[in-house]
């Protein structure tokens, strides 16, 4: 009996070992709803520095880029990087090396709107304070971005 108590508390120990480990996860990526003109960016107590990159937005003559965030905490830069001649695996350049088109840093529910040139863009994410929330990424027509909140509701 002395035996079985012994082993039923060191199971609950590990699996409370576990279960808070597990809680202390964090995460950064992007939702599967990617589209060429909106993308969801989901952070989960994300570390500073922690990046991706996802693509492609499509921006037609006329829009512009709407950034809405709802951070709980902390800060998400977003840079949009032209995908010009990275059609060619042969010769795709360094996303580093390349230029950003427009940026914003985001926190909050301040939402940020971007005006850029008609084209396609790759969207690098960095975090640049440990966030919780999500960024809402899309492409508007210019009238209906103008027309939109400066905050989330």
């Amino acid at each position: 009996m002395k035996k079985l108590s012994l082993i039923v508390i060191m199971c609950l120990i590990t699996l409370s070992a576990v279960c808070i480990s597990s809680c202390a996860k964090s995460e950064f990526g992007s939702a599967d709803d990617i589209t060429e003109k909106s993308l969801t960016i989901q952070a989960k107590r994300a570390d500073k520095g922690d990046y991706f990159m996802v693509g492609t937005l499509e921006v037609a003559e006329g829009e512009k880029i709407v950034i809405s965030p709802e951070l709980e905490k902390g800060a998400v830069m977003l840079e949009f990087i032209g995908n010009e001649g990275m059609d060619d695996p042969d010769k795709v350049p360094d996303a580093d090396s390349m230029p950003t088109a427009a940026s914003a840093e985001v926190s909050g529910s301040d939402i940020a709107k971007l005006d850029v040139p008609v084209g396609g863009y790759m969207v690098k994410a960095t975090v640049t304070e440990k966030a919780t929330g999500e960024v809402q990424v899309e492409i508007l027509s210019a009238e209906t971005a103008d027309k939109t909140s400066d905050t989330v509701e």
